[in-house]
């Protein structure tokens, strides 16, 4: 276990569970879904070497297509496997983990550090010998209400999501943003994502990305999740930019009823 905190922020990271970030108390209120033992379903963890769904597991590499695991949510392969394997201590809220199979030669490094209100969460692909393509994620999940307080919203506005499969794989077309409930991916936004538990705390999402995926569909919890390419990204021709680095800030205020 890692222990990062300031005066008002303390933070768990399980290294053991996916080096996910297991524990979140803003003035002692937990953000973070606890350990229900589904390992796609708690805490918030790293989606790396890849984010979101894969189609079939089919993953396009530079010469040839390979296999990746369909288990976790068949028949796709999804979220990649840093959620899945144990991380290294390396000091100072850094983590590192390394990668078997088919991205043998790879793993991937995350630094938490806190501030008094705030969260800055950093995550880096590293190839060295692996040349397969890889892009990163940050998938949280959120309690709707925290204690007695009333319902979150979401102020999230974007011009443009993927369209979707009825299985949830993207075509590669974006289409205007819908109404919620959401279980989509989202580009061009309009505003820094901001959610509020009234009562309790305002919490506003920013990060170097171009896609963001909106989880609200379950009445109990939600994900907010920044992604620096979407699902299926390779298939779908997305793969853009600098999608080996991944930075997010998270910025907490308490928020008062009038």
């Amino acid at each position: 276990m890692q222990l990062i905190s300031s005066n008002n922020l303390k933070v768990v990271v399980d290294l053991n569970n996916g080096g996910r970030i297991s524990s979140l108390k803003f003035h002692g209120h937990e953000f973070v879904i606890p350990n229900n033992g589904k390992v796609l379903h708690w805490g918030w963890y790293p989606m790396v070497p890849w984010a979101g769904r894969i189609n079939k597991g089919e993953f396009l590499g530079p010469s040839s297509k390979i296999e990746l695991p369909t288990d976790l949510m068949p028949p796709h392969a999804i979220h990649g496997f840093g959620h899945s394997v144990v991380w290294q201590d390396e000091g100072e809220g850094i983590s590192s983990c390394e990668f078997e199979g088919d991205f043998a030669g790879a793993g991937a490094v995350q630094e938490i550090k806190v501030s008094e209100d705030t969260l800055h969460y950093k995550l880096q692909y590293v190839p060295n010998s692996c040349e397969l393509p890889a892009w990163l994620g940050l998938h949280t999940w959120f309690p709707w209400t925290i204690e007695s307080s009333q319902r979150a919203t979401i102020n999230f506005s974007a011009n443009n999501m993927l369209e979707l499969s009825a299985d949830g794989i993207p075509s590669g077309e974006l289409v205007p943003a819908s109404e919620g409930p959401w279980d989509d991916t989202f580009t061009n936004l309009n505003s820094v994502p901001k959610i509020t538990w009234p009562g309790i705390a305002s919490l506003e999402i920013k990060s170097n990305v171009d896609w963001w995926t909106i989880y609200t569909k379950d009445k109990a919890v939600f994900c907010v999740e920044p992604l620096n390419a979407p699902p299926d990204a390779i298939r779908i021709g997305r793969l853009i930019g600098n999608t080996h680095n991944l930075e997010v800030t998270f910025s907490f205020s308490q928020d008062f009823i009038k």
